[in-house]
């Protein structure tokens, strides 16, 4: 039956659930019932609204048909037994009795509930809503900016250029008539006009293949260690035009670089400018490693002029990575010119916790991202610079260079989202 009075939809809520967990189905039902008349502010009112009349269904069908109704106050099976004699003395009555009855009646179970047998499954709870499974967070790479307050100039201490004077730089630019010796020129002249190179550093510069065809042993210094001057190198720099045949001895180059580098102290590049790979059995790659073995002061940098070809680009660029370089292609004066001003400005590396590298590029570029995680960054600077970068997830990583005293300082300042 249904619950007597004005109830509220709480004290039908929690009665319902009394008479669930109880096994009063019936009761169940009608509070449930009720309820869902006047709220619908219960959402699991119906789950177990069907859950009750599941089990007064199941727990009807299973009520075996035989079974003896709960015992009664004397005075009724006293009354019973009356009734049984009078209507065996009356044939009509008897007959009456088992003509108008079926076999086997089933118990009608009254309002008082039989108690379940207890069972091992479990009693339907109020449902409760899931609580939140912790995700794991996602990982967004942060932006990375390097760059630089105000204008200054901090190029490395000493620089060499080996510029390649081999007979393939007699070639025409492709689309243009000009050659390529002389786009060389003029890149490497508006270079030494721009004034980035410092007036404190030095300068070299190596050639090949300018006097003798076909002789691998055509290598020459046009210019040794000593410090800038910049009409001197503008001088040497117009004075080298190819030979016919000239050869592209790249590894004894970089080997003899090292030797005109030798009472260089301080940060140290050389800039190899070639349109050719190696021709006289030299390891190019290996010489640039040993230039550089043991010390963060010296550099290999490469640039390869008008190649169109996508495999000697990459074997050029294992020359620059063995020597801790930069590599870039350039097919024209005004990529060439950028190039070489890439090499003399401030460069960086950045290392992971494994020291390999995963990122490079000049102060100033545009942003770039890495993933989270503990990086050391290096900037060859005058004295070089080295920081360690922890870099969140997310946000950005600024790496703002000023000239303090001695030289340059770094301030790194973290963006976290």
């Amino acid at each position: 039956m249904p619950p007597q009075g004005n109830f509220s939809a709480d004290e039908l809520y929690r009665l319902g659930l009394q008479q669930f967990n109880r096994a009063d189905w019936r009761g169940a039902i009608a509070t449930f019932t009720q309820l869902q008349e006047i709220s619908d502010q219960y959402p699991d009112v119906d789950a177990l609204l069907a859950d009750a009349q599941l089990k007064l269904q199941f727990e009807g069908a299973s009520q075996p048909a035989a079974m003896a109704p709960p015992k009664r106050p004397v005075l009724l099976p006293l009354m019973a037994a009356l009734a049984l004699v009078l209507l065996a003395v009356s044939g009509y009555g008897f007959y009456y009795l088992n003509a108008s009855q079926p076999e086997s009646p089933p118990v009608v179970v009254a309002d008082t509930p039989v108690p379940p047998t207890p069972t091992s499954a479990p009693v339907a709870l109020p449902r409760t809503p899931p609580t939140a499974v912790p995700t794991e967070e996602p990982v967004v790479a942060a932006s990375i900016v390097i760059t630089s307050e105000g204008t200054f100039v901090n190029t490395p201490a000493n620089i060499e250029f080996i510029v390649d004077a081999s007979g393939s730089m007699l070639a025409n630019i492709e689309g243009t008539d000009r050659e390529r010796w002389q786009v060389a020129q003029e890149a490497l002249t508006t270079l030494v006009n721009s004034g980035v190179i410092s007036d404190q550093s030095y300068t070299v510069v190596r050639t090949y293949g300018r006097r003798r065809g076909n002789d691998c042993s055509d290598l020459e210094v046009a210019q040794g260690l000593s410090r800038y001057n910049r009409d001197a190198l503008l001088g040497i720099i117009s004075s080298l035009k190819p030979a016919v045949g000239g050869t592209t001895p790249l590894g004894a180059s970089l080997r003899l670089a090292a030797e005109d580098l030798q009472a260089a102290e301080g940060s140290t590049v050389v800039i190899l400018v070639t349109d050719g790979l190696e021709s006289c059995n030299g390891d190019p790659v290996a010489e640039a490693a040993n230039f550089v073995a043991g010390t963060d002061q010296r550099k290999v940098h490469v640039i390869g002029f008008a190649l169109n070809d996508p495999a000697a680009s990459e074997k050029l660029r294992q020359i620059a990575e063995q020597g801790k370089g930069l590599y870039f292609d350039a097919n024209n004066a005004a990529q060439l010119a950028e190039a070489l001003r890439q090499t003399i400005v401030l460069s960086y590396q950045i290392l992971d916790e494994n020291n390999e590298e995963v990122a490079s590029g000049t102060v100033g570029s545009p942003p770039f991202e890495l993933k989270p995680g503990e990086y050391t960054l290096k900037i060859n600077a005058n004295p070089p610079i080295e920081r360690k970068l922890t870099v969140p997830n997310g946000g950005k990583v600024v790496v703002a260079l000023r000239q303090g005293f001695g030289g340059l300082v770094a301030d790194v300042d973290v963006d976290k989202p």
